[in-house]
């Protein structure tokens, strides 16, 4: 059943199979009258030789498209991790068998076949020596197989050429075999062999131009992913296993020896603990029967000590509870205490916000006193000035401002409230 999936494969991922495929149904549509440009008729159809050509070109189409369908399944899952992480210390070489049967069927996978390839050379010498040496190596030989793998369009992107050129060649025979003496007058059968020539060489330079460029869009894909492949491995299996470096070869009998005392190892552990496991049984029957008979003992010691510890603690509980009460009704009286002092500050507040309330409101009535003041002397000084005594006037208030001034000096510190009604009236009067 698997040589049948093998050839089932093969047959699918062939570019023979798909070209020919191809090709026949383009051909098959211009027989049918389905396509019927003149130019794709001639250039593609007009001769035998362009039939072979358009077959090669498709052939060579379809192996890059199976290549590069190919190489998209592969770059979408080439970031996926195949191998756990590194442990701390490394890894047993022994474990790279387990760890090759752990990865995922190989389908052409470049990375799941390096994976396979890397891990074999630990399975067969059980050591990671040269390691990197060999990782090197199956990089340059996915490389050889890369370059390999276009070597039927490489065969083609020759061929095709050459066929233009054997149509160029068969044209130009052609046209000479037409060419006679005695018929110049008719030079189709001439024009239609030149036809041929330069037709066959010009289609056969446009597909080889069209591979060739497919080819290198394609082959760009698969060196990069053959570049994320060597930083995947290189990443993964660098240092991961422990080896074992001595001059004598004898690496791998050490490792030998010291799997076959682990071994040992363990089956002794495992018999010790058996041992142990029948030794606990024993001695716990034993105990359980001392700890049956001391139980009773310990009881009765403990509800006596108990008992006498209980009492003693009810004592201390009541005394101490008789203190803290009397210590909170202290508390409390100084509380209130300094409560009643909060109080009488607070009256004492109060009545000195009144008072501050009420010279407040005699401060708002002196300014509207002096608002009137202010009026009636705008108006005084507008009749003085309409008068023409306004100098006359300024002249006395010199003569008062200098006579309060003198006064002033004899007066004590002591404020005077000022009459600022007839201080009204009396500017008024003026």
């Amino acid at each position: 059943m698997s040589k049948v999936n093998a050839l089932t494969s093969m047959l699918l991922r062939s570019p023979l199979l798909w070209g020919g495929a191809v090709a026949f149904c383009f051909f098959g549509m211009i027989h049918a009258g389905v396509i019927k440009d003149a130019n794709v008729i001639r250039y593609l159809a007009g001769h035998w030789v362009e039939y072979v050509e358009t077959a090669m070109f498709a052939v060579g189409m379809a192996a890059l498209v199976i290549k590069w369908l190919d190489l998209r399944a592969q770059h979408r899952h080439s970031r996926d991790p195949l191998l756990e992480p590194i442990p701390e210390g490394g890894q047993d070489p022994a474990d790279a068998r387990r760890m090759g049967e752990s990865l995922p069927a190989e389908d052409g996978s470049y990375s799941i076949r390096r994976y396979r390839e890397t891990l074999d050379l630990v399975m067969r010498t059980g050591s990671a020596d040269g390691l990197e040496d060999h990782m090197k190596y199956l990089s340059d030989l996915d490389a050889a197989r890369a370059a390999q793998s276009y070597g039927l369009v490489r065969f083609i992107i020759w061929a095709i050429p050459i066929m233009g050129f054997l149509g160029t060649v068969i044209g130009i025979t052609e046209a000479i075999a037409n060419l006679s003496p005695t018929q110049l007058d008719n030079i189709s059968g001439v024009v239609a062999g030149l036809g041929v020539a330069f037709d066959t060489t010009a289609i056969a330079l446009a597909m080889a131009m069209v591979l060739m460029i497919f080819q290198f869009v394609v082959d760009r894909s698969e060196q990069a992913l053959l570049s994320i492949v060597d930083q995947e491995i290189w990443t993964s299996l660098a240092g991961r296993f422990q080896s074992v470096d001595l001059d004598d070869g004898s690496a791998l009998a050490i490792t030998r020896l010291g799997e076959a005392v682990g071994r040992s190892s363990t089956r002794l552990l495992e018999a010790q603990e058996q041992a142990w496991r029948s030794l606990e049984r024993t001695a716990t029957a034993g105990l359980e029967q001392v700890l049956e008979s001391a139980a009773g003992h310990l009881e009765t010691s403990l509800s006596q000590s108990l008992d006498a510890t209980l009492s003693r603690w009810s004592d201390s509980l009541v005394e101490a509870h008789s203190r803290l009460a009397s210590s909170r009704e202290d508390r409390w009286t100084h509380a209130a205490e300094a409560m009643a002092a909060a109080m009488r500050s607070f009256e004492h507040h109060q009545r000195a916000l009144a008072g501050q309330t009420a010279l407040i409101g005699q401060v708002v009535d002196a300014a509207h006193n002096v608002t009137l003041l202010e009026r009636s002397l705008d108006a005084n000084l507008a009749t003085l000035s309409k008068t023409g005594r306004f100098e006359e006037t300024l002249a006395t208030l010199a003569a008062a401002v200098q006579l309060l001034a003198a006064r002033a000096q004899d007066v004590s510190l002591e404020p005077r409230r000022v009459d600022l009604q007839a201080a009204v009236r009396s500017g008024k009067a003026a």
